[in-house]
């Protein structure tokens, strides 16, 4: 029997690569034609001794040779149905396997500045007021999904900060309990069981204080202690994105702090000067 209910998503824009590959890789497997765009080979012959890489390229060129040219074809039209106007130019192709290819090179973001960027907006988001839990978690993983394609890597602490530091004051005290958490029991996992508890217990308690607050340095010493669970040589600086220590403690982010503490002390005293002269000149 024909599908008649195709998966629907968005077709490949300049900005949703990593969301769009997810769901075309999946489209293109239920269909049986992600064979074809996608060749793996076994890194152990059959009697479990590894193969050379000269044997693995020789199998995996064999295999490629030997690709249906039907399924070849649907797969290239299926890619083609899949992205907006902008993109055909990368599709030229009449092999699959390349275009694929070529959309994930173009799509790769990389270099320094996207980067920090993409660092910088992870760890910046903040959960709007009227944002669901459930949308808050996907809105982060999404973020996360897209710094691993970019080739970052993003620890569990990493996912959990960005999750918590994110979330309004009337979570502060389910913060301040991750803090107790073993580190074997603090995980991502865990982390979201509890915010969707906690969401549940505020929603259906009106008499509760969602507003209530705790102290900004208990909340900042919570946070601090989930990441001071992590290895000094792993982290990674989202000011300077150097490893080593944290952008509390960057030492480029002080001095420039402090640069922009004088510039700010000139302007007021250039300002000042320049009232007095006005006043002399009144005098006068």
């Amino acid at each position: 029997m024909a599908d008649v209910s195709p998966a629907r998503f968005p077709c490949l824009g300049n900005a949703n690569y990593p969301e769009w590959g997810l769901r075309m890789e999946a489209v293109l497997v239920k269909k049986g034609l992600w064979g074809v765009v996608e060749v793996l080979v076994s890194k152990t012959k059959s009697d479990g001794l590894e193969k050379t890489a000269d044997e693995m390229k020789k199998e995996r060129d064999g295999l490629i040779a030997k690709r249906n040219v039907a399924k070849m074809a649907e797969a290239r039209a299926e890619l083609i149905l899949r992205v907006e106007d902008g993109q055909l130019a990368h599709m030229t192709a009449r092999d699959p396997m390349e275009i694929w290819e070529n959309l994930q090179r173009v799509h790769r973001a990389t270099g320094f500045a996207t980067s920090l960027a993409l660092r910088r907006r992870f760890l910046t988001a903040k959960k709007a007021d009227d944002e669901m839990m459930e949308a808050w978690i996907g809105r982060i993983q999404t973020l996360v999904l897209r710094m691993e394609h970019a080739g970052i890597e993003v620890t569990a602490q990493d996912q959990i900060l960005a999750l918590t530091m994110g979330l309004p004051s009337s979570y502060d005290a389910v913060i301040i309990n991750f803090d107790a958490t073993s580190p074997e029991q603090l995980t991502v996992n865990h982390v979201i069981t509890r915010l969707l508890n906690e969401e549940t217990r505020q929603i259906s308690s009106p008499g509760s204080s969602p507003n209530a607050t705790v102290s900004d340095n208990a909340i900042d010493e919570a946070l601090a202690a989930i990441a001071a669970r992590r290895d000094p040589a792993d982290v990674t600086c989202f000011f300077c994105d150097k490893k080593g220590h944290f952008k509390s403690d960057c030492p480029e982010k002080v001095a420039w702090q402090s640069s922009k503490h004088k510039r700010k002390a000139g302007t007021a005293a250039l300002a000042i000067g320049l009232d007095s002269d006005w006043e002399e000149s009144d005098a006068f």
